[in-house]
Parts: C-alpha cells; structure tokens; sequence
C-alpha cells in the first residue's frame, strides 16, 4: 500500500512518539473557510439564562461563540494532517469583535495559517457578514496526542474510564457568594477584592 506523502510523513512521526506538523503537510498559507448562519441560541442573551446581566444585553452574536466560530475553519484544516489518536486544543486567542450581528446572520469565517513550529500553529482568522469586517484576530493550536493529555491532566468524560483510578468529577459549577453566582474557577471573593 502506498501513503500519500501526509500520510507517510504522519505514520513515520506515529512511530517517533513526536509529530512535526510541517512534515505532515502544514504549511503557512493553508487557509480554510466555512459560511455559517448565526443561530438564537449564539445570542449573548441566552449563554446563561439564569445570570440577568446576559439576559439584559442586546440580542447580538455572543464574543464567546464568534471566538469558537473563528477557531472552528482551522481546526478543520489541522484534522487533516493530524492523526485518530490527536486532537488540537486552542492554546491562544486574540481577537477584535468589530461590529454586531444579531440571529439569521450569515457570516462567512475564515482561518489561514500564518506560523508553523513542531506541533503548534497560528491563525489569522476574519469573520464577515457580506458587508463588513465583524472580528479579526489570530487563534494558536498545539497538537496533542489524547489519552496522554487525559491521562497527565488525570482528565476523563463524566462517566468514562478511569486514569491511574482516578475518574474525573465535575467541580460545582458556581458558587454562591456576597455578589450573587461567581464562576468557582479562579473568581476572587469579596473579601479578597475590592468592588469597583
């Protein structure tokens, strides 16, 4: 059986333990695109129904699922080149949300890769809606294998197999503080700041 040069490259790298996504056919200027209707639940007024600044904004694309939209054309182009056994995981983001888009949006998204180097790589990335600009910016990937990055974060899906018998519990969500529901991951508390 002969492999295209990809998949040659990625089998040789398999059998390494390390992948050099240059060999495996990465290379900058691979660009992808994908055109995309924006939904009403991408509305940053139902992310968390039961949180009421989110609910009080203006029925517009939430910055947060216009970032996953942006990440979303580049990881297409990387499961290309990448093996099963790997995944990529966004690492980096930096982007302008330029202008407001509200449900029934079509915006067309694209990513092009500008830097490669072993198994990370970076985007530039432009979502338009036919008219104008509505984010710019640049995300980062690194290729992980992923039962080793399960493993070594002790990570597992709710309900999933074990890692050295230890089997991942979700935290709890939300904590109740002075200040009403505060994210449990890194929230400082009342005490520890000042409220501005």
């Amino acid at each position: 059986m002969v492999l295209p040069a990809a998949g040659r490259a990625r089998r040789r790298l398999r059998g390494s333990g390390r992948h050099d996504m240059v060999s495996s056919g990465l290379v900058p200027g691979v660009a992808r695109t994908l055109t995309y209707r924006v939904r009403p639940q991408d509305l940053v007024t139902t992310l968390f129904p039961g949180a009421a600044e989110f609910a009080r904004k203006p029925a517009v694309l939430a910055t947060g699922i216009l970032v996953a939209l942006c990440e979303w054309p580049a990881m297409d182009a990387l499961r290309q080149v990448i093996g099963d056994d790997e995944d990529s995981l966004g690492t980096r983001v930096s982007l302008s949300h330029q202008a407001p888009v509200c449900a029934g949006t079509k915006l067309v998204v694209t990513a092009r890769c500008v830097s490669v180097t072993g198994r990370a790589s970076r985007w530039d990335v432009c979502a338009r809606d036919g008219m104008r600009a509505v984010a710019g910016g640049w995300v980062e990937f690194t290729v992980v294998r992923t039962a080793a990055f399960l493993e070594r974060h002790l990570l597992t899906p709710v309900g999933g197999p074990t890692f050295r018998g230890v089997r991942h519990q979700p935290t709890q969500e939300y904590v109740q503080d002075d200040w009403g529901l505060a994210a449990s991951c890194g929230t400082a508390s009342p005490s520890t700041m000042a409220r501005t």
